[in-house]
């Protein structure tokens, strides 16, 4: 009988010890993930792991961390360990999905985001995140559903009503596209490449004395869209028939590197003056 109690007393006090350890190292890491120490975390939570081999947080914030360095098959498959431990947590299934994206793994990534939906409906982020995928299969009326509940959900989602935008815009729609870009900006004035999208809206409706004007204030900005919009601006400036200037835009874009700026200029920058239609390439 004594033996049997000792037994019993010493599993209890293992137990204790490795719930103990399994706590402090869990703790340790969680700290160093909140600082962006993700290599470090990753360690301190495979010493936790060595205690608890089956906790489910610990599997999954070794998945987080290795997402957080950008090594998403490696999260991935973290991931699909963590689903083993646990299937009901409508985080887990965003996080993959989300991986999945950065891989450009589109079709896997939806399957992911509606079981997300399925168990938490009113995840905003995860809406946000189907549409961009739908968006990237070209499956812009499906991407235009997902953002618009994403903005329901979260009224004052920038980025959503800007991804909706561009959706719409890619759809051809560039009057309704435009008017979301604009509610993007006004929720977010620093929204990169807000203004540049409704300037490509507003020439997509040839609107091109007021594109030029958006083209040329992003232009004066010279930032990382320096290169498009003398493209584009050159794109509107020709249409208006000044072929001198937009060959001057589209060779300054040309000698910034845009590979269409220059297939412009041997096109259409020498005795060519046929009409052409605009190519438009919208920013998600």
């Amino acid at each position: 009988m004594r033996t049997v109690l000792f037994i019993l007393l010493a599993i209890t006090q293992l137990a204790s010890v490795a719930q103990d350890s399994t706590a402090y190292y869990k703790e340790k890491a969680d700290l160093q993930y909140e600082n962006k120490k993700f290599h470090e975390s990753i360690k301190n939570y495979k010493k936790a792991l060595k205690f608890s081999p089956k906790n489910y947080e610990v599997v999954k914030s070794i998945a987080d961390s290795k997402h957080k360095l950008e090594m998403f098959k490696g999260a991935i498959n973290g991931y699909n360990e963590a689903e083993k431990l646990n299937s009901n947590d409508a985080e887990l299934y965003f996080n993959r999905g989300a991986a999945y994206v950065f891989i450009n793994e589109y079709k896997k990534a939806l399957k992911d985001f509606n079981k997300s939906i399925e168990l938490r409906p009113d995840f905003a982020e995860v809406y946000y995140y189907k549409g961009y995928s739908n968006a990237s299969l070209n499956r812009y009326q499906e991407a235009i559903k997902s953002y618009s509940k994403a903005i329901e959900l979260k009224p004052d989602y920038a980025a959503a009503y800007y991804n909706r935008g561009a959706a719409k815009a890619e759809a051809s729609s560039y009057e309704a596209g435009m008017k979301d870009f604009e509610i993007a900006l006004q929720k977010d004035p620093k929204l990169e490449n807000g203004r540049m999208n409704i300037a490509l809206s507003k020439l997509g409706l040839k609107q091109y004395e007021a594109s030029i004007e958006d083209f040329t204030y992003i232009i004066d900005q010279r930032d990382e869209n320096l290169a498009r919009a003398y493209l584009y601006r050159g794109e509107a400036l020709y249409e208006l028939d000044k072929k001198q200037e937009a060959c001057r835009d589209w060779k300054i874009a040309s000698n910034l590197e845009d590979e269409l700026a220059a297939q412009n200029v041997i096109d259409f920058c020498g005795e060519n003056t046929k009409k052409r239609k605009p190519t438009i390439d919208i920013v998600f």
